[in-house]
């Protein structure tokens, strides 16, 4: 067999496999979330292995399934707090005194609308009660409250799905530790095997330390901006900090929509209780304590974890975050970093001889 039909050969099989991983999309991201699950859960099964009552010994696969048991509750636990908060904070923006708000910001809504047909943004016969109710309508249609029910439902059920999914694969990938090189091993060729079980080695060592440096950093987010609004007696100061902190699991911009939506929280609060006047320095101090985490997190945190820990130069990082902003928006960010890292690693084993490839992946 020729070189050219071995490259077509594998070419197609390449293309057939990207599209089988296309069709099957959804259980490709529950395996992929079943992998992340297995490698922040492992060190607590192997912690659990270890423990001793005398001469008796856990069972693996009880290990196992309260390592998943651990997980899952964090992931509950978060959602017991967060529910609250949020169905509280819902509960103060329905208590908005909306006449009230109406009259203070009437003058700027007249000015607004003068504004526009001094311009021509708005003729003169235009009103911009008329325009906005109209907008209204159209986005409260049937139509759209029926699709938005439609898609509630249908989310709700895939979600479940998903959740059952996971679990079940993630037991497995627990209990088993090889089960998931095993797996990507038969779906290579066999003259691959001892680069491929190094990449998925090398992989698992840094994505490890990776995730748990990301539970490190959120959890010193969340507890440094929870402290600082409290101090300033910020309402909801729980659920701003808490949410903030979350969002620095997003690169870069995280920090910045924590920010913003805390800004909101905390506004619709001083709102519901009539007090305008604090709106601006409620909006400050928020900046202010967010701003100040965030340098803890720039100067301290982040370059122990998204540099040290996945031995790449700051620079690098920020580079890659960005390309991946731009392909997929949030998510890509999210994902830019243990991605990258997984590259790097497959670029060792298979394509060292390019001078690019050596200088990328000299700190592995």
């Amino acid at each position: 067999m020729g070189k050219i039909t071995k490259y077509i050969i594998g070419g197609l099989a390449v293309c057939g496999v990207l599209f089988v991983m296309w069709y099957f999309a959804n259980l490709v991201i529950y395996t992929l979330i079943a992998v992340v699950i297995s490698i922040v859960g492992k060190p607590i099964v192997k912690f659990l292995d270890g423990v001793r009552f005398k001469k008796i010994r856990i069972p693996h696969s009880w290990s196992t399934a309260i390592a998943l048991l651990i997980i899952v509750g964090s992931i509950i636990g978060l959602a017991v707090i967060f529910v609250p908060l949020i169905l509280q904070q819902a509960r103060i923006v329905a208590a908005i005194d909306v006449n009230v708000i109406s009259k203070d910001f009437h003058q700027r809504y007249i000015g607004l609308q003068n504004f526009l047909h001094d311009y021509g943004i708005l003729g003169q016969r235009e009103n911009l009660d008329a325009i906005l109710i109209s907008k209204a309508k159209e986005i409260v249609s049937f139509s759209s409250v029926t699709d938005l029910l439609g898609s509630i439902v249908n989310f709700a059920s895939n979600m479940i799905i998903g959740l059952f999914s996971v679990v079940f694969i993630s037991f497995f990938f627990l209990k088993e530790d090889k089960l998931f090189t095993n797996i990507i091993l038969l779906l290579l060729p066999q003259k691959y095997d001892e680069r491929i079980s190094n990449v998925l080695h090398e992989s698992n060592i840094l994505l490890s330390r990776y995730f748990s440096g990301i539970c490190i950093q959120l959890l010193t987010m969340m507890s440094l901006e929870v402290i600082g609004l409290s101090i300033f007696k910020v309402p909801n100061a729980l659920l701003i900090g808490c949410f903030g902190g979350l969002m620095n699991i997003i690169p870069y911009v995280g920090p910045l929509i924590g920010a913003i939506i805390g800004i909101l929280i905390g506004v619709s609060s001083i709102m519901s209780a009539g007090n305008y006047n604090d709106i601006i320095p409620m909006a400050i101090t928020i900046v202010c304590v967010f701003s100040a985490a965030n340098m803890v997190d720039n100067f301290v945190i982040q370059p122990f974890v998204f540099s040290n820990r996945v031995k790449a130069h700051p620079l690098e990082i920020f580079f890659v975050v960005l390309m991946a902003g731009s392909l997929a928006g949030v998510p890509g960010m999210v994902l830019a970093i243990p991605t990258y890292t997984v590259i790097r690693v497959i670029a060792k084993q298979f394509f060292l001889k390019f001078r690019v490839v050596q200088k990328l992946t000299q700190n592995l």
